[in-house]
């Protein structure tokens, strides 16, 4: 017999005391242990007088149960660190689990909070993380959820906002920065609600290799707005200086064309097509257009001497006593006590309108000079303020034709 069955060792290797106790183990008696190990019974019978002595027991059982627990003593401890360390393991992926939940939880958090649209895609252009304001600003029926893991077309194709105009997709313009080995690139596009998105492409690379892609979208509508008002702010400050400029330069015969191309230039800058200079005689009672524009199919230019009494116009009245400007968004806004301006407007196809008052050298008149459109919430009326030097520029402008006017009548 070279090996135990059941056992990795050499069992010729063992005491004699050990291999009687491995056979016993086994259920065989003395008789037969003495036939295995070719000795005589009386020498088994000595091995066990030895053995129970050892083992301080009277019983064979206990001492085959000591003898295991002792031989298998050192497998158990090892087993049992074994079950402790697997123990630990799972509890520690337990709670790297959940600390990844909680990350995610807190990255979900995070990107929910900024006003930008965020887009994580893997290489194979599926979707892996998108935030809900990238949502809202496409209009996207899915939401954030039900998006993770299709397909970037699918994210595009449920989206009711689109860009009006694109030299490239998004999964061209992808697959091409993956293609060049740039880092990003930035683009801007006009939605179909109005709004203008400005669109960052990164790559996510690890080890040199690209393994995936970060697309935010930012809304710089209000930015290119307000760019878009200060350079029309610029504009109309030239156009004020190069007005006045004009009218200094010019001989009172010519005052009345350069007030005519003033008020044309002045209402085509804030998007109106009618403009008038009128003046209120408080003491006469009228209201009388001393100068108009009008832009029609023939592009016509036209004065007008036309009065009406002022009576008719209270809430015109009431406007130049109390305000320096007052601005007019629709014929519906209009307070029920302006009837007459109401018709007076259809009449002359006004349907928007920003009224601006300044004066001249009489007390007893008030002029005013009102750039409008015949169409709806059409004129720029946030640079309002821009234009107000208009006052002096057409004060200083009737003075003058005032002095002509009363050296000719001397």
């Amino acid at each position: 017999m070279d090996f135990y069955p059941g056992t990795d060792f050499e069992f010729a290797n063992l005491a004699r005391e050990t291999q009687v106790i491995w056979l016993a183990m086994e259920g065989n008696t003395d008789k037969t242990i003495a036939q295995l190990l070719e000795i005589t019974t009386d020498t088994v019978a000595t091995y066990w007088k030895r053995i129970l002595i050892r083992y301080d027991s009277s019983s064979r059982t206990e001492v085959i149960a000591e003898f295991l627990r002792e031989y298998f003593e050192e497998d158990l401890d090892h087993l049992e660190r074994k079950v402790v360390e697997l123990e630990e393991k799972l509890q520690a992926k337990g709670l790297a689990e959940q600390h990844q939940l909680l990350a995610t939880a807190q990255l979900n958090s995070l990107m929910n909070l900024l006003d930008v649209g965020v887009l994580f895609t893997n290489n194979g252009l599926k979707v892996n993380y998108i935030n809900e304001q990238l949502c809202r600003i496409a209009g996207c029926v899915l939401k954030p959820k039900e998006l993770i893991g299709s397909d970037i077309s699918s994210f595009i194709d449920s989206c009711q906002n689109r860009p009006i105009k694109l030299d490239e997709s998004t999964t061209q313009r992808i697959r091409s920065l993956s293609q060049s080995g740039q880092e990003k690139t930035v683009d801007q596009m006009t939605m179909t609600n109005g709004r203008v998105l400005e669109r960052t492409f990164c790559n996510v690379t690890v080890r040199g290799s690209v393994i995936g892609h970060f697309i935010m979208y930012k809304d710089v509508t209000p930015f290119i707005n307000e760019n878009k008002e200060i350079i029309q702010r610029s504009k109309l400050n030239e156009l004020l200086v190069q007005r006045t400029l004009a009218h200094l330069e010019a001989t009172p015969n010519q005052q009345s064309k350069e007030i005519v191309i003033t008020l044309s230039s002045l209402s085509k800058s804030v998007g109106g097509d009618l403009a008038v200079i009128m003046e209120a005689d408080h003491k006469r009672g009228t209201l009388s257009v001393l100068q108009s524009w009008a832009k029609n199919e023939f592009g016509s230019e036209y004065d007008s001497e036309q009065s009406i009494p002022l009576s008719f116009v209270d809430w015109f009245r009431k406007q130049l006593n109390e305000k320096e400007y007052w601005i007019m968004d629709s014929l519906e806004k209009l307070p029920k006590s302006a009837s007459m301006e109401r018709s007076i407007f259809v009449e002359g196809r006004v349907r928007s309108a920003i009224t601006i008052k300044f004066s001249a050298q009489n007390p007893d008149k008030s002029y005013f000079v009102q750039l409008s459109t015949s169409r709806d919430n059409v004129l720029e009326q946030s640079i309002v303020e821009s234009i107000l030097p208009i006052q002096r520029l057409f004060s200083s402008i009737l003075k003058q034709l005032d002095c002509v006017e009363a050296k000719s009548v001397e």
